[in-house]
């Protein structure tokens, strides 16, 4: 990905699926939930901090058919061939991020920073995820010091 373009999803009722079971995939499962999407996950198995109740789980390996009315899919198994499988595979209408390859990605997350009226976002376009958490906890602390933080317009 050359110079990516920054945008908002709204994803609220929308279809989006997460391929694969683990711990990078709880995390985007939780700010998939957060963000009021109808998440199913694809994978055999499922981290037990994903719970089941809270998402359409598909109990088994990953194919085309189980995210075919995705909008968004998020692939992070740990097989690199099957997250590339699910960049090849998907539609032209679908937007795809293979968590172990940000090349291989249409999109990939940002560090976000809130309070209750503001959102940040930060992001080294993938050259330093590690950097970019560092910012977004120096934003976070400010926000909340900051006096205006709670006044409604």
């Amino acid at each position: 990905m050359k110079t990516p373009y920054p945008i908002m999803l709204n994803i609220a009722g929308k279809p989006v699926a997460v391929v694969g079971g683990g711990q990078v995939a709880a995390r985007k499962v939780r700010g998939l939930l957060a963000a009021e999407a109808e998440v199913t996950v694809v994978s055999p198995t499922l981290a037990a901090t994903i719970d089941p109740t809270t998402v359409h789980w598909l109990q088994q390996p990953y194919t085309r058919a189980a995210v075919a009315d995705a909008l968004v899919i998020i692939a992070c198994t740990d097989d690199p061939a099957v997250n590339q499988r699910v960049k090849a595979e998907a539609t032209p209408g679908q937007l795809v991020n293979n968590a172990s390859d940000k090349a291989n990605s249409d999109f990939y997350n940002v560090a976000v920073a809130t309070s209750d009226s503001v959102m940040v976002t930060v992001s080294t376009a993938g050259r330093s995820p590690h950097q970019a958490k560092q910012i977004r906890q120096e934003i976070q602390h400010w926000l909340r010091t900051q006096s205006w933080r709670d006044r409604k317009e």
